[in-house]
């Protein structure tokens, strides 16, 4: 074990260990792989599915709901609202503001409340490095190192590799977020469901006394002997809040309350933006969010396709693996056929979905998937085809 400086002026220590793993033990792993990659693709094409049709219906109940919505005034209760999907403009403001139970702290008109706790903790990280050997055999080293941060999660050093020396402590109180009650947008009273989008919060200087042990500073409180020079299980506490403001909602009118409004497929509205939104704005606003959200499970499920049909061709990269360039000459192969066969699996997919619930796009989608594959067709180099006499 050495010790460094971790460049904060705080003392480190690591250590490494070195293994080395038989060819055989490494070709067992690449079996194991393959199972996985089998798994993993129809899994993958599952996920891709299910999103192109979760998308297409979170269109479809956007488009409806903007259609069906009214128009209300936040000043009076309006019986004809009752069941259906409204939008209203108005102020935001508490019955009782929200407050943090453990630390007293509150605030005139304070809608959302945010505690931020964070403890100072062991760290462990480790790095690798690898070297394939001639024969197939695999010489591992990892570094584990280890260092003094603030966290905001628990770090359990149970699971250290280097256990004795590195012990946290147990965090008393973690993060957490407090919502203020009988909150109401004129005369209706909001529903937590669309608190939840109030998120801008802004840092609060609390003025409560601080609980026994913990001391005021400039950021909240703090527990330890010195700010300055923080020892393993000293804590810092800060806080964040949204106050009343004015806000725009579109939402369900049930028994004067404004909730989810739920459409025929079950796909809920929940819309709630600070100032003055209009409903068209606000549908807008969502759309633009399930598109993100549509592209980002596209990413993922064409990366765990990708991964599937990369872990595949690790039984043969591992056969490959007595000599080592063999090894990297292989595993480059097996990326590269991985690539080509997931792109078009995953526009294939994506294409269906598409069809199943908007043909004339998914059709588009599906001649890309088979444009692609005729363009490897072309790219793949041929083999002259010698005549024998």
């Amino acid at each position: 074990m050495s010790d460094s400086n971790d460049g904060d002026g705080n003392q480190a220590d690591s250590f490494t260990d070195t293994s080395t793993q038989s060819w055989w033990d490494r070709i067992m792993g690449g079996l194991v792989a393959a199972l996985i990659g089998l798994i993993l693709v129809p899994v993958a094409v599952i996920l891709l599915y299910w999103n192109e049709g979760r998308a297409v219906e979170a269109i479809r109940a956007l488009s409806r709901g903007a259609a069906a919505i009214i128009e209300v005034s936040a000043a009076n209760l309006d019986p004809a609202a009752e069941g259906r999907l409204v939008h209203l403009t108005g102020m935001l403001k508490p019955g009782i503001a929200a407050r943090d139970p453990v630390f007293g702290v509150s605030g005139d008109g304070l809608v959302r409340l945010a505690r931020r706790v964070e403890m100072f903790q062991w760290t462990e990280e480790i790095s690798t490095t690898s070297q394939s050997n001639v024969g197939g055999s695999k010489t591992t080293e990892k570094t584990y190192s280890y260092k003094k941060a603030w966290s905001e999660i628990a770090i359990n050093s149970a699971n250290f590799n280097a256990r004795t020396g590195h012990q946290n402590p147990a965090m008393p109180v973690a993060s957490q977020r407090f919502t203020a009650g009988d909150v109401r947008l004129g005369a209706y009273k909001v529903g937590p469901a669309l608190l939840e989008h109030l998120t801008g919060f802004s840092g609060l200087q609390p003025k409560a006394v601080p609980p026994t042990g913990y001391q005021s500073v400039a950021e909240g409180f703090y527990r330890g002997q010195n700010p300055a020079d923080p020892a393993v299980g000293d804590m810092r506490v800060s806080f964040a809040s949204v106050a009343a403001q004015t806000v725009s909602v579109a939402a369900a009118v049930a028994g004067g309350i404004l909730t989810p409004y739920r459409d025929a497929t079950g796909y809920t509205i929940a819309l709630l933006e600070a100032g003055d939104v209009s409903a068209a704005q606000l549908f807008r606003d969502e759309a633009k969010s399930e598109s993100v959200l549509t592209w980002v499970l596209r990413g993922i499920g064409f990366v765990l396709v990708l991964i599937g049909f990369v872990c595949m061709t690790r039984p043969l990269t591992m056969l490959a693996a007595v000599l080592p360039i063999l090894e990297s000459v292989v595993g480059a192969g097996g990326f590269i056929v991985a690539v080509t066969l997931s792109l078009p699996i995953t526009l294939l997919t994506i294409s269906v979905a598409w069809i199943v619930h908007r043909p004339l796009l998914g059709v588009g989608l599906l001649v890309a998937a088979m444009g692609w594959l005729v363009l490897l067709r072309y790219l793949t180099p041929r083999r002259p085809v010698q005549a024998f006499r």
